[in-house]
């Protein structure tokens, strides 16, 4: 027999779904959590869990814009779109050690903004968020769009910086 998986994650219920449990717990004399594991099975039962992610090959991603940043000497700003996503990164001159992986990147968010719209929540929107460090890291579904989006910037953060002190 295979030991079942134990999560840390706390499911709160609302007064009425508790009393609504014991209910339904009282008619049939059932334990509660048996009623409520049962709810659980039935629902992810109904889910889509065989989404695969894209491959990287197939993300198209590029750049709408790009700006410097006005507080740090030689960083610039960047935006763009990666599929359904948008992005925006700050690229700093040097590499930094708290850049992602020691590198030019020091801030990067990717979200969907259909739900940034719907919910005006930009973290909650957010599939990928570092900011000098990992807030949101990316999940396995997410990874191919944070590593397409990091290609870019890492093939054009030379590219830009050139461009910008050439003026």
């Amino acid at each position: 027999m295979t030991p079942q998986k134990r999560y840390r994650k706390h499911v709160a219920l609302t007064d009425l779904q508790s009393r609504r449990l014991s209910e339904l717990s009282d008619f049939d004399g059932t334990d509660p959590m048996e009623h409520a594991k049962r709810a659980i099975d039935e629902y992810l039962q109904k889910q889509k869990l065989d989404f695969t992610p894209p491959k990287e090959n197939d993300i198209r991603a590029e750049f709408r814009d790009h700006s410097g940043d006005a507080n740090i000497q030689g960083a610039f700003w960047v935006s763009g779109t990666v599929d359904k996503y948008e992005f925006s990164a700050l690229i700093l001159k040097l590499p930094s050690k708290l850049g992602i992986d020691k590198g030019k990147i020091s801030k990067l968010s990717i979200w969907d903004p259909v739900v940034l719209n719907n919910t005006s929540n930009f973290t909650g929107s957010c599939i990928v968020n570092y900011d000098r460090g990992w807030d949101i890291k990316p999940s396995r579904i997410a990874e191919p769009y944070f590593n397409k989006v990091k290609a870019l910037l890492v093939q054009s953060a030379e590219q830009f910086i050139k461009n910008r002190f050439l003026r």
